[in-house]
């Protein structure tokens, strides 16, 4: 669970967060709503501890992350990021990209490949190991990097507009994927505009 106690945040003197607070759950989805440049995209880089400079407490299953090398443990343990723009390399292959979500796990190669076998297939990716990510549609690209999430340990995934340059088609795979680790027992926040996407969420925070 993510608390939020009494959240602001000001930019040159303007507010953009006005004593927030919410109580974000675990096998949950929340959609956060609103225009762009209303401050979704700020609120959640607070509750990724990307942004640090605000005032009000974020508390994680009950505990203040107070310096950086707390900081940096806990994201690294505990918090995914799904990005618009898909946040993958793109002169390397799927497998390569998939490896980085690995880095710290203490797993032989071949069980490495075997996670990265098994999260590909539960995206439909079947077969993409040796492809260049440059080689893939933005739907492929985006499901690579939800078999990322995937294979990352870590509860909690925050997405910024994960859907914002897909189709239909695509945007209803990712949803499905999303909803299945929701199952799992993760905590999501996805920040959007679209009130389609909000709507297939369980939780909505209109900004």
């Amino acid at each position: 669970m993510i608390k939020v106690e009494n959240l602001e945040k000001s930019f040159d003197n303007k507010e953009i967060i006005k004593n927030f607070n919410y109580e974000f759950l675990d096998g949950k989805i929340t959609a956060i709503v609103g225009k762009s440049g209303c401050g979704k995209t700020t609120l959640l880089n607070i509750l990724g501890l990307l942004d640090t400079d605000y005032k009000g407490k974020v508390l994680y299953d009950g505990v203040l992350i107070t310096n950086e090398s707390q900081r940096n443990e806990f994201i690294r343990n505990n918090i995914n990021y799904l990005f618009q723009n898909y946040a993958l390399i793109d002169n390397e292959t799927v497998e390569q990209n998939l490896l980085l979500a690995l880095e710290y796990e203490k797993l032989s190669k071949n069980v490495k490949k075997e996670k990265i076998n098994e999260a590909l297939e539960l995206v439909d990716l079947n077969e993409f190991n040796d492809k260049k990510i440059f080689t893939l549609s933005g739907g492929e690209q985006q499901r690579v990097a939800l078999a990322r999430v995937i294979l990352k340990k870590g509860n909690i995934i925050l997405a910024d507009e994960p859907t914002g340059n897909l189709d239909v088609e695509n945007t209803d795979k990712v949803m499905k994927i999303l909803k299945k680790l929701k199952e799992d027992g993760k905590l999501i926040i996805i920040v959007t505009h679209s009130l389609s996407l909000a709507n297939e969420c369980d939780d909505v925070i209109r900004w």
